[in-house]
């Protein structure tokens, strides 16, 4: 049994799993090539429930998003809301509205960037039991009354309001704060068929992942794992670069010690 480090990261924000493995798995491995940096590849079934998906999602939005950000739900007002059999529809009203977004951030210089989650739940009759509803993170650009403006359908004389834009601004370390925020977004009350989407702007950061098979032993994951600091004082010399914001260990009988790390890089002064 060896000790292994994937460390994913997405700008200034990177996880580490550190994890046992049998010896097999680096013996099978002799002879190819090591990739520095392995990009991840973008979950194609973008569905919450699912572990990878939500890992994305959680990475993407630490590293692309910051304080005074953007986070606000879209909700329908009545006479609006798409019928059970038309779901996608109200993926089109999103697309309209990010589209429109798009427009006006390009009006002031500045180029787009967001992470959106759909909320939607049916019984088995196929009918909902919460209303279709949209959580976004959106990087600063343009105001709240913007916002409300591009959350319509059609133009001109047209143009009809499809409800309501509740927002807030990012703030580390606060319900609005990301690692809250992609907590809430993957979380929260469920039925059965409840179900949780959702989807990015290509422009983000992309996440990627290296590999140590050498940064850790067996034993030092275990004489961390019992101590009083839970190895931070340890850490603090294995990753010279980087704030430790949490640590975190969870035991298997059958191969031992795993732990999980988030951090931030510091700042270049």
């Amino acid at each position: 049994m060896f000790i292994r480090q994937n460390q994913y990261v997405t700008g200034d924000y990177s996880e580490a799993d550190v994890i046992p493995l049998p010896d097999e798995v680096k013996r099978g491995q002799k002879g190819k090539p090591r990739k520095k940096r392995e990009y991840l590849t973008k979950p194609e079934q973008q569905n919450l429930n699912d572990r990878n998906s939500f890992r994305w999602l959680r990475l993407c939005m630490q590293g692309n998003f910051f304080k005074g950000d953007h986070y606000f739900t879209l909700t329908y007002q009545e006479g609006e809301i798409p019928s059970p059999d038309k779901v996608e529809d109200a993926k089109k009203d999103l697309t309209n509205f990010l589209r429109k977004c798009r427009d006006r951030y390009r009006k002031i210089g500045k180029e787009l960037k967001y992470i959106w989650v759909m909320e939607y739940q049916l019984d088995d009759e196929g009918q909902y039991l919460q209303r279709v509803h949209f959580h976004v993170v959106m990087n600063a650009g343009i105001s709240r009354d913007e916002l409300e403006e591009c959350w319509s359908r059609g133009r001109g004389k047209n143009k009809k309001a499809l409800g309501y834009v509740t927002t807030k601004k990012v703030l580390p370390s606060s319900d609005t704060g990301l690692e809250s925020l992609a907590g809430y977004f993957a979380k929260g009350k469920r039925w059965k068929k409840g179900k949780k989407l959702w989807n990015c702007s290509r422009n983000l950061d992309r996440p990627y992942k290296t590999k140590n098979d050498y940064k850790f032993t067996r034993r030092q994951l275990e004489k961390m794992a019992i101590s009083n600091d839970l190895g931070a004082s340890i850490l603090e010399k294995k990753y010279p670069n980087y704030y430790i914001a949490n640590i975190e260990f969870k035991y298997n009988e059958f191969k031992g010690w795993h732990m999980y790390l988030k951090m931030w890089r510091k700042s270049k002064e």
